[in-house]
């Protein structure tokens, strides 16, 4: 009875527990060459479309709940019967067709059996052209973000960006007044989608605000392991031809999405980590990074530059020795505060407010925010 009761719920959770197995394991689930049979796919579909129906109907009972209905003098709101679009929850073994009524929420994107296609899947037919001539512009080198007051930034990446972007944030309010978005999630990256698919959730979110101007990246440790390719089938190995091409690729897509949508990237290479492995595909990512951003013309800021890392030597501190304030966390990956404010700093001596060009900035002027940032991690002294 323990090993049905087991099976059954493995056969229901198959795709959370999937993606646990992979970010755990970096390989395959035992379960994975069933993937491939149509009775055990419905255990998965019949699951998400459980709880997309149960979400729906809730959301239902929330609109249509006398507390919420709309006024005395405005339209009434028909509730004799569930709207059309009510049972969209159920077809899951198809995917969606059209958004239920009235939803406030977003479907879950597990569900959606076609994935995002970056800015062209929500650019209407008239902008097609400026997306077009977008796309066929000249690449130039980017060296600094020029902002106004409506602009908005997003924050992406790992559990490193959770302790960088809130510093960010505040900063970008208190000094420029310019709000910010931070998606940053922990244990993510671009290797494994199915766990989290940071490309098609920057593109999601780029398409539907238009205020987004930059976009800020800072993952990596999650990422230099073997890892599935698309379709499915035996593991790529790490920095193999296959594994290189197809990870290029994803950063590459999430920078041309950003060109598309007029969006400047910075991207944030990760630093040396004490484990040597774990180092060596820091390094092997970090190389890769720095690469495709110059394709892109994007900026890339390398957070061994901003430590003083020399090749593959880790510190937790200073790496030039000019200071004994501690800037790595005691698992030899993340931050301490300081370290996270050096980040923050070096990242914010980009970014420049429109007014202030207009009131003219100089380039004497770039040059002295850069060198403040400089002179703020060598004085970094107990």
């Amino acid at each position: 009875m323990v090993v049905i009761t087991t099976l059954c719920l493995i056969w229901l959770n198959q795709t959370s527990l999937e993606r646990f197995w992979q970010q755990q394991y970096h390989r395959p689930a035992p379960w994975s060459g069933l993937s491939q049979y149509y009775p055990w796919q419905i255990g998965g579909q019949l699951r998400d479309g459980i709880f997309v129906a149960l979400g729906s109907y809730n959301d239902y009972l929330r609109t249509h709940h006398p507390d919420n209905q709309a006024k005395p003098n405005k339209a009434p709101v028909q509730t004799d019967q569930l709207p059309e679009g009510f049972a969209v929850g159920l077809h899951f073994i198809n995917g969606y067709t059209r958004p239920a009524y009235q939803l406030t929420e977003r479907f879950p994107q597990l569900l959606q059996r076609q994935h995002a296609m970056g800015a062209l899947r929500y650019t209407s037919s008239t902008d097609i052209s400026n997306v077009a001539l977008e796309a066929h512009k000249p690449i130039v080198q980017k060296t600094e973000v020029i902002l106004a007051p409506e602009d908005k930034v997003l924050f992406a990446g790992d559990s490193m960006m959770q302790g960088v972007a809130p510093l960010l944030k505040r900063q970008l309010q208190s000094d420029y007044k310019i709000s910010s978005i931070d998606l940053s999630k922990q244990s993510t990256g671009l290797a494994y989608p199915r766990f989290f698919n940071w490309p098609q959730t920057i593109a999601n979110r780029l398409a539907s605000d238009s205020s987004i101007k930059l976009l800020i990246v800072f993952l990596g440790p999650n990422d230099p392991w073997d890892m599935p390719p698309e379709g499915g089938g035996r593991y790529l190995k790490f920095a193999s031809k296959e594994w290189d091409a197809l990870y290029r690729s994803r950063v590459a897509g999430i920078m041309e999405n950003a060109r598309l949508n007029d969006v400047t990237v910075i991207w944030v290479g990760p630093p040396n980590m004490r484990k040597q492995k774990l180092s060596e595909g820091m390094a092997y990512l970090d190389t890769l990074f720095r690469e495709e951003a110059e394709k892109q013309g994007e900026i890339y800021l390398s957070v061994n530059d901003m430590f003083k890392y020399e090749k593959d030597i880790y510190s937790d501190y200073m790496g030039d020795g000019s200071s004994r304030v501690k800037l790595r966390a005691g698992d030899g990956i993340h931050f301490s505060l300081k370290g996270q404010q050096i980040i923050a700093q070096h990242v914010f001596s980009r970014i420049y407010r429109q007014e202030d060009v207009k009131d003219g900035m100089q380039e004497d002027d770039v040059k002295d925010k850069q060198m403040v940032t400089q002179n703020e991690t060598h004085s970094a002294h107990p």
